[in-house]
């Protein structure tokens, strides 16, 4: 697969069928600190979990953005609450390139061969689910068009406050509410991936504009540059940054773009060696 394949598309609206934002999602669950009968209960949630994710009616009128998902989960103990076991978890989100959210204190009751289902009323596991879903959803709208994610960042800014005024989970949805907040206010952030994805769909046309590459390149190099002088190295930022490190490098170096390209190597230290290797072609 070339690197350029993957480049914004407009928007479809589907009126007869179910999106499918996810189209592989794979999980992996730790159960060695439970004892025997804890694992039993949690027989079938990982295929559970993939279900919910390949087969839940997100919504009907935005793109299919046939994403991947990785899901990590460790268990680490267990509490009762009233007649059911909550299971305290700990959860990897990967996006598979350029989304990773790692959940410290996530709580929720499960017992075996329990559906997940996608509904309006809070449940500590699948609004859990659901609000990371919205989470990655919006911020790979943000690669679509500016800003483009903002209605799923305040669906899940809406869930985070529901869970936030659980008795049971509360406490731990509070941070998800800082979570959304961060991400959906880092409109900087949001930009630079605008404009990284304008740019690659420039350089994969058959004949790119050179000055509109240049363009965009320079809007993704300021806006980047802006959110590091206010925040340091945001950690979101830096993921999706070392995510596309070598497409970022290859694409200066195309434009001639070399001061920006020497930049990188500050704004994303992350990946400095990629940023240098191109830097080379400057000498050659």
């Amino acid at each position: 697969m070339s690197m350029w394949q993957h480049v914004p598309i407009a928007l479809l609206v589907l009126a007869t069928a179910l999106p499918a934002q996810f189209r592989e999602v794979t999980t992996q669950i730790d159960t060695e600190r439970l004892s025997v009968r804890e694992r039993q209960e949690l027989q079938g949630l990982e295929e559970a979990i993939r279900q919910f994710y390949l087969h839940s009616p997100w919504e009907d009128d935005v793109a299919d953005l046939d994403m991947m998902l990785d899901m990590q989960l460790v268990v680490l103990s267990t509490v009762n609450i009233g007649n059911e076991i909550y299971y305290q978890a700990q959860i990897l989100f990967n996006k598979r390139q350029d989304q990773v959210y790692f959940v410290r204190d996530a709580t929720f009751p499960y017992s075996a061969g329990r559906s997940i289902n996608f509904s309006p009323t809070f449940d500590p596991l699948a609004s859990f689910l659901e609000f990371y879903g919205y989470i990655i959803i919006a911020a790979e709208l943000d690669t679509y068009e500016v800003l483009a994610g903002t209605a799923y960042y305040t669906r899940a800014s809406n869930l985070a406050a529901t869970g936030e005024n659980d008795p049971f989970v509360g406490r731990a949805w509070s941070s998800r509410v800082s979570l959304v907040e961060r991400l959906i206010s880092n409109q900087d952030m949001r930009r630079a991936k605008a404009y990284f994805y304008e740019a690659l769909g420039i350089v994969a046309e058959k004949q790119p504009d050179a000055p509109a590459l240049r363009q965009a390149l320079g809007k993704f190099h300021t806006s980047v540059s802006t959110v590091v002088r206010r925040q340091g190295q945001e950690r979101y930022l830096s993921i999706f940054l070392s995510g596309h490190a070598k497409e970022t490098a290859e694409m200066l170096a195309r434009a001639g773009m070399w001061r920006e390209l020497d930049d990188m190597q500050v704004l994303n230290p992350d990946s400095d060696r990629i940023y240098r290797d191109f830097l080379k072609e400057k000498d050659r």
